[in-house]
């Protein structure tokens, strides 16, 4: 089966995102757009996660839950998922390791739980923008003992990246992430280096998912069948040219 993806999209939960991010405007735009794969990967935090999975077995969308998270070093990383209760797990984890600060709505913005028939269900308290305790290297080893995919998000981006933060890709990553307003192809091939490429969304605002995605053949309906196609190189990126530089949106 050929699978459309768009694997780093953040719901109303993200302080960043737009509070138009519910899980079901997520889900009902990537199925407008032609999407039959999503993600959701909000800060630091899995709880929207749940409505979005029964959503998305309603539209018959295959879903990764997952988690963006900023690690010591302020680096993002991409974190997926099969199962919403790994991704639950790893957010509990990163909970912990996350400073004792209050959100403040006024000055960084709500935090928003929303179940699948678009109600809110609470907000959560904690600050998700921060960094947590976890270096890239603890982060990792967690993440792969669950089961998920570690992802180095928008390392083309000047902030907030791998390469950003720590000079150079270390380690060991199922992928490295371009951006969709990032390099260009020759920009691209030196930052990547042998290291299998996604590129996604970063969406923030409805309008902008699909924006940026990926397609790749499975037969395994599930994330080891992207692993796979990761692995062996077929993953194809989409409106790399048009798309990364015209899509407002996202961050």
């Amino acid at each position: 089966m050929t699978y459309r993806a768009d694997l780093h999209i953040h719901s109303c939960l993200s302080p960043c995102a737009s509070l138009d991010m519910s899980p079901l405007a997520i889900v009902t735009r990537a199925s407008e757009v032609g999407l039959n794969c999503i993600a959701l990967t909000d800060h630091n935090s899995a709880g929207n996660c749940e409505a979005m999975r029964r959503l998305c077995d309603m539209e018959g969308i295959l879903f990764f839950p997952g988690l963006e998270v900023t690690t010591a070093e302020e680096a993002h990383i991409v974190c997926l998922f099969g199962t919403v209760d790994a991704a639950l797990e790893l957010g509990r984890m990163v909970y912990e390791a996350l400073p004792r600060i209050s959100n403040i709505p006024e000055k960084t913005g709500d935090q928003v739980l929303v179940n699948e028939a678009d109600e809110v269900e609470g907000f959560e308290e904690r600050y998700l923008g921060m960094a947590c305790a976890f270096s890239v290297d603890d982060l990792r080893e967690r993440v792969v003992g669950l089961g998920g995919l570690f992802v180095a998000a928008h390392i083309d981006k000047p902030c907030f990246s791998v390469i950003s933060q720590l000079g150079f890709l270390s380690g060991e990553f199922t992928a490295v992430e371009l951006s969709r307003a990032g390099a260009t192809r020759e920009e691209a091939r030196k930052l990547t280096g042998g290291y299998a490429v996604t590129t996604a969304s970063d969406s923030h605002y409805i309008h902008t998912i699909g924006s940026a995605c990926v397609e790749f053949e499975a037969e395994n309906a599930g994330i080891e069948g992207y692993q796979q196609a990761l692995l062996e190189r077929r993953v194809k990126l989409v409106a790399f040219d048009k798309a990364f530089r015209t899509a407002p949106g996202g961050g």
